[in-house]
């Protein structure tokens, strides 16, 4: 039986759901890809002594709220907000209806999971580019990037 390390199965599934977006198919795929990668990323990146995607976005709540959230909470929040939950949950008490914008949670579960490859690997695989492309082209990449230089150093993602 083949053995695969956690950061190739993430690249896959990532790798998959760019793919699937890029062509302008199925969301809920590309959300519960991006979700899954996530999942594995966020634990590959704290290994490394890096700063994932879930605690950089504590950091923005303490400086914009005042107090940092518990950890668990807040990852179970972001993946709330970005409809991961809703295509992996169905609990006894659930409906069995949800109101999603898959088209903003696509974009946004991509994101996520992208800053946390990005953070391990760098941006140098084609299908990141191409992410990274489309992004800066429908995103509006320039306006993007001046409201970065404008941000506080403390409010960047730390190196």
């Amino acid at each position: 039986m083949p053995r695969f390390h956690k950061s190739e199965i993430a690249k896959l599934q990532l790798q998959t759901a760019v793919g699937i977006f890029l062509s302008g198919l199925d969301r809920s795929s590309v959300i519960t890809l991006a979700g899954a990668a996530s999942g594995l990323l966020d634990s590959l990146v704290r290994r490394a002594g890096k700063e994932p995607f879930v605690d950089y976005a504590r950091r923005i709540h303490c400086a914009t709220v005042g107090h940092t959230p518990k950890r668990r909470s807040y990852a179970h929040h972001i993946d709330k907000r970005l409809g991961v939950i809703a295509h992996k949950h169905l609990a006894k008490d659930d409906p069995e209806t949800v109101d999603l914008d898959l088209e903003k949670m696509a974009i946004d579960a991509l994101c996520r999971a992208i800053t946390d490859y990005t953070t391990l690997n760098g941006h140098n695989e084609p299908f990141i580019k191409a992410f990274l492309g489309w992004a800066w082209k429908n995103m509006d990449g320039v306006a993007l990037m001046e409201s970065y230089k404008a941000l506080p150093a403390g409010l960047k993602p730390k190196k």
